[in-house]
């Protein structure tokens, strides 16, 4: 698991998420489990990003990749402000997957891809 602050400018909040929300099949082609999200309420302050992945060699491998690197040379990456990545392991814990599946406010549209759209 990684976990990073980061400081988007109030302007730039939506497109973050947008551009957060766009990259993730891409994310999840490359092994990304999760990515959340976390703002303070209130809406200021800095933003938690935390990503699982199932080690830290897959994650590794996905900073090396050209998807990374293009997603990273966008305007909205740019625009914020990121502190350095925490590495995390997990020694223990649990998700409700069933509960999260009835809580995704942004669902893929398609994820695995379909044998008809590869």
């Amino acid at each position: 698991m990684c976990l990073r602050t980061v400081q988007v400018p109030a302007p730039w909040r939506q497109r973050f998420l947008d551009w957060i929300d766009a990259g993730r099949t891409i994310g999840q082609v490359h092994g990304i489990l999760a990515e959340l999200i976390c703002q303070p309420s209130g809406d200021c302050g800095d933003i938690v990003v935390i990503t699982v992945w199932p080690s830290h060699e897959v994650f590794d491998a996905w900073i090396g990749t050209p998807q990374r690197d293009a997603l990273t040379a966008s305007e909205v990456h740019r625009a914020v402000t990121y502190r350095p990545i925490t590495r995390y392991d997990v020694p223990g814990g649990y998700l409700n997957l069933p509960a999260l599946a009835l809580c995704d406010i942004n669902p893929p549209t398609e994820f695995p891809p379909t044998k008809e759209s590869t």
